[in-house]
């Protein structure tokens, strides 16, 4: 058994779709990797209809189907228990859409081996055209804003005092999660990575940083698809309400800036109405 096995067997990947083929991710069809049994990959999809596995060639392939979509925490929760009943040591978080080289894996796992269990590991998140980074990003009262790549300042042992990373691209041991919590399946999408990290940065402010760009896509730059957004911004009063209740946090200029973006974006008056219902009033989906 060579080296890599030996390291990449303590790491669960936990995948999260929703209305995309999962013979249609990146990491599935990196076949070099794919067809190693070392590497296990736990997806979640939430999707109306479930899907089908039996055409995929790879028998380290853990399927949840979960028709009534109810977000990432809830997914990464059950993916994190799953890690814990095949005695993983870390699982790595992925959202569908960023594009990851599984040849990353072996970064990942050597720099476990020499920073161990007290950290959070994650790679530098991009844009496509890699001109600017979304996490680590610099936040201010729960807004995140982009760095500059020319301006970005790297260290393997990365100080997030002030910042905050994304779910996806995130290596969590295990023993972080048991110090930390799990994630907070009320926060179904925005905010969930907000959640855990400051919960973690109680505990340590610095993360082992990955120096490996990775791009992603990200919603906020998305172009202008009206019922979308709308339905997006549902989810983001939601989880800044729970985010406020849980951390005894204020929430609320992020939660109006994004109303008045999107009121201008759009010219229109439905995200008031949305704020109202689903962040003064509390209302759920």
């Amino acid at each position: 058994m060579n080296h890599r096995v030996v390291k990449e067997q303590q790491l669960l990947l936990i995948v999260v779709v929703y209305n995309i083929k999962i013979s249609d991710l990146n990491i599935i069809n990196q076949n070099n990797f794919v067809k190693d049994k070392s590497i296990d990959i736990f997806i979640y999809d939430n999707s109306k209809d479930p899907q089908s596995i039996t055409d995929i060639d790879q028998m380290n392939l853990f399927y949840v189907h979960n028709s009534e979509n109810p977000g990432v925490s809830k997914a990464y929760n059950a993916g994190i228990q799953k890690a814990k009943e095949l005695n993983k040591k870390c699982v790595l978080l992925l959202d569908q859409d960023t594009e990851f080289n599984l040849s990353l894996l072996e970064e990942y796992t050597s720099l476990y081996e020499k920073y161990g269990d007290g950290y959070i590991y994650a790679p530098i998140i991009c844009n496509q055209l890699c001109t600017k980074i979304y996490s680590p990003s610099i936040i201010n009262r729960f807004i995140g804003k982009v760095q500059k790549i020319e301006n970005f300042i790297y260290s393997e042992i990365y100080d997030i005092k002030n910042k905050s990373l994304i779910n996806s691209g995130m290596m969590i041991p295990i023993k972080i999660v048991d110090t930390v919590g799990v994630f907070n399946e009320n926060i179904q999408l925005d905010f969930s990575d907000y959640y855990f990290v400051e919960k973690y940065k109680h505990f340590n402010s610095n993360i082992i940083l990955i120096n490996e760009k990775i791009s992603h896509s990200l919603s906020g730059d998305e172009q202008k698809y009206f019922s979308k957004e709308m339905h997006r911004y549902i989810y983001y009063c939601i989880g800044a309400k729970e985010l406020s209740k849980s951390l005894n946090v204020s929430t609320h200029f992020a939660v109006v800036r994004r109303m008045i973006r999107l009121i201008i974006k759009y010219r229109h008056i439905k995200p008031i109405t949305i704020f109202f219902l689903y962040y003064m009033k509390d209302n759920q989906l």
